[in-house]
């Protein structure tokens, strides 16, 4: 998945590179990176075939499951390649960023202004979703003079609820956004929608004045993505950046 939408201050591309584009970055037996240290290495090599222009910088983190967001450019960019940032959130107001991050079953939140520079990919698994991430996100760029009808917020590629299983202990910390988010299955088991509990989230805090859209893509089905249930090692690498 890659589109792009022309806004006022310029083109915005954003999606994700699933299988087909990373199998074909080289040889069949594909081993992927085991570390944050080589996931970062793996992401500039990938990116940098497609974004080659010297004036574009590629950054990623290493994640965590948590709801730190990292400004981008920052004082310590200047930090050597292999000092790995930990978070789970990139953003940035600067043109030619490359903002990355990974996912498997998670959800990526691609997040942008329709009206001025900001564009912004989070890391939302259950961990990251409870922690309210995309609201944090969005409460920083409300109290920066964004108004919410500018802002426009896309789910990529995710696992369904239909195959997403989880426990009690998970499902207890979204019981109150609906059964239609989190269904008790019997057992003490549950099916989760963590994409449809970001969008109710989001809708709850701040009023339907925000697009919200989710295609509703399921990575444990399509066999264009990676998907950790099915016991694959790869990791869909989801971006987004300003060209101006």
């Amino acid at each position: 998945m890659k589109q792009s939408v022309f806004v006022s201050y310029g083109k915005i591309t954003y999606g994700t590179f699933g299988k087909e584009e990373l199998l074909n970055t080289s040889s069949e037996n594909q081993m992927f990176p085991k570390t944050a240290k080589d996931w970062l290495l793996y992401t500039k090599e990938v990116f940098s075939k497609t974004y080659s222009n010297p004036t574009y910088q590629i950054h990623t983190l290493g994640q965590v499951h948590g709801d730190h967001i990292e400004r981008i450019p920052s004082e310590t960019n200047h930090n050597p390649v292999l000092e790995i940032k930990e978070g789970d959130g990139l953003f940035s107001s600067q043109k030619n960023q490359v903002l990355v991050v990974r996912t498997a079953d998670c959800v990526p939140v691609f997040l942008y202004s329709t009206k001025r520079p900001f564009v912004s990919i989070l890391h939302s698994g259950w961990k990251g979703t409870s922690l309210g991430i995309t609201e944090k996100m969005i409460e920083k760029l409300i109290s920066d003079g964004y108004s919410f009808e500018e802002l426009v917020l896309e789910l990529g590629p995710y696992i369904q609820r239909t195959h997403y299983e989880v426990g009690e202990d998970v499902a207890v910390l979204f019981a109150e956004l609906g059964i239609d988010v989190c269904i008790p299955k019997g057992g003490g088991k549950y099916l989760l929608d963590v994409g449809l509990a970001i969008s109710k989230r989001v809708e709850e805090r701040f009023g339907g004045n925000i697009r919200i859209v989710n295609q509703h893509t399921d990575v444990f089905q399509s066999p264009l993505y990676f998907s950790h249930r099915t016991k694959e090692e790869g990791r869909n690498l989801n971006f987004i950046l300003w060209e101006s």
